[in-house]
């Protein structure tokens, strides 16, 4: 009797750290909020123990000489990890035409504390001249 109440108990206790570990995990929703009248981007992040994940989407909802891009920073005490800028390509240059894309997999860190993302637009053209938005706190 004491070995089934032992293997018992010992199997509530692992299903108890799978779920808790899976919910830890679970993909959670993110979005820009605007701060470009013709930027958005949205997606999930996934929030392990040991790295964030972030995916999703981007849109421009104009042609008005700025592609549509967005940028991410995670922290973790005293450190931080910037990612690149974000943006379609359209014959070779940053796409400044009107579109909503899926983008997948935008950028992965093992800084987990803290999520940020801004919004960004870049010109049109070989130089990418690049003009971002103030960071937005995700968490």
């Amino acid at each position: 009797m004491r070995r089934i109440a032992t293997v018992t108990i010992s199997t509530g206790l692992v299903l108890i750290y799978l779920s808790a570990s899976s919910a830890s995990a679970s993909a959670k929703n993110w979005e820009t909020t605007g701060a470009y009248k013709a930027v958005q981007a949205g997606g999930t992040y996934t929030r392990g123990s040991g790295k964030v994940t972030i995916s999703g989407w981007l849109q421009d909802d104009k042609s008005n000489g700025w592609a549509a891009a967005v940028q991410f920073r995670t922290t973790e005490g005293d450190g931080r990890h910037t990612s690149e800028v974000f943006f379609f390509l359209s014959n070779g240059i940053p796409a400044d035409l009107k579109y909503h894309q899926d983008y997948g997999k935008f950028f992965t860190s093992d800084y987990t504390t803290h999520l940020y993302a801004r919004e960004c637009g870049v010109t049109p053209d070989k130089k990418r001249t690049t003009k971002c938005a103030d960071w937005q706190k995700i968490y």
